[in-house]
């Protein structure tokens, strides 16, 4: 007998498959901050994705070094962000050395931030909005 053809294992897994898809659809939001922990162990990578609502996102990827710890990183975050998106969208700055604030600028409309990617093995990201 296959588990999957009960009708309650059914419903118990596309509950499951929903519950992890829903932080992927987190709740746009004017000001968001990327808190940052650790340090890198190898050379690796981090890719954003920030989606204006109602728009497309941009995926932005920032090269992390072997060794960067969290306060180097967020700066590195903070440099590639505001390089992508200038100063007229979002106000980027990074927020007591290990957090890089982000937020809508000139009447923007609201935006989700992702991360799409993080192999920098060691430093960890937390998203949070505000």
């Amino acid at each position: 007998m296959n588990i999957l053809r009960t009708p309650l294992a059914r419903s118990l897994a596309v509950a499951v498959a929903f519950a992890m898809a829903v932080p992927a659809f987190a709740a746009p939001s004017n000001k968001w901050n990327v808190e940052l922990k650790g340090r890198s162990k190898i050379d690796g990578e981090i890719t954003l994705a920030v989606t204006p609502q109602a728009g497309e996102a941009t995926n932005v990827a920032i090269a992390i070094p072997a060794a960067t710890n969290h306060e180097a990183a967020a700066v590195l975050i903070s440099n590639a962000l505001s390089k992508e998106f200038g100063a007229g969208v979002y106000s980027i700055k990074t927020d007591d050395t290990d957090e890089v604030e982000i937020k809508a600028v000139n009447g923007n409309r609201d935006f989700d931030v992702i991360v799409v990617r993080n192999t920098a093995d060691g430093l960890e990201l937390k998203l949070d909005r505000d």
